[in-house]
């Protein structure tokens, strides 16, 4: 079934919306703003979430977003945060295979003012998840080199910023080629979507070719959740 992709998904208004907030963080000025809030992010970010998950479907990526429970709210929690402006400064959203928020494996989209992109992996994942991420490296490290390689080969490189300094207990024998990647707290590859292709009917496909491109190591990871299983 052919996706619903002939229009462009997002305004630049909602651009304008999302920096005229980071201004005016309070709840009156919200409250005044909330219909230009629904009408250029909230309902295109849930036709988005519809619309791309449609296409993920066409290619076989496994992945989807509910428009109700895919999406985080513009409202933060404060509560454990320094900074306590009450509403967010972007707008995202998290696909994955169950449509739940809290399945690991992922593709997140963020419209973002200061820079929107879109992500996936596996993102700050809990340690139960980690330590089985790193037990399907050790399982089949040639498969995780070759990973990377191939990843390398369209463009794409794991963030190696989020990395423990010591190789974490019970994976002290790893060999050097993947003792690297054995000390990451997470697997994250990021592409950067300028506001030429998000206010284009093209940024359907864009994000929906990242994802399809990401499927490898989405995969390598469910499958060492599954082999490893409690």
């Amino acid at each position: 079934m052919p996706t619903r992709i002939s229009r462009p998904q997002f305004s630049p208004k909602a651009f304008k919306f999302l920096e005229e907030l980071t201004n005016n963080q309070n709840r009156a000025w919200f409250a005044e703003h909330r219909p230009e809030y629904e009408e250029f992010v909230r309902e295109p970010m849930k036709s988005f979430t519809e619309v791309l998950s449609e296409e993920l479907a066409n290619n076989e990526v496994p992945l989807w977003g509910d428009p109700k429970k895919s999406l985080f709210r513009i409202n933060r929690d404060a509560r454990f945060s320094k900074a306590k402006h009450p509403y967010n400064m972007h707008a995202s959203g998290l696909f994955t295979r169950t449509g739940d928020k809290h399945s690991p494996g992922v593709l997140y989209f963020r419209l973002d003012p200061l820079g929107s992109r879109c992500a996936a992996g596996y993102l700050q994942p809990e340690a139960h998840i980690l330590k089985k991420l790193r037990q399907g490296i050790l399982d089949n490290p040639a498969a995780w080199i070759s990973l990377e390689k191939s990843l390398k080969r369209k463009g794409y490189e794991l963030d190696y910023s989020y990395t423990l300094t010591r190789i974490p207990r019970g994976f002290e024998n790893v060999s050097v080629e993947v003792e690297r990647a054995i000390k990451l707290k997470g697997w994250i590859i990021r592409k950067q979507l300028p506001r030429s292709i998000i206010c284009s009917k093209n940024v359907i496909k864009e994000v929906s070719s990242f994802a399809k491109d990401m499927l490898p190591l989405l995969s390598f990871g469910w499958h060492a959740l599954e082999k490893f299983a409690d």
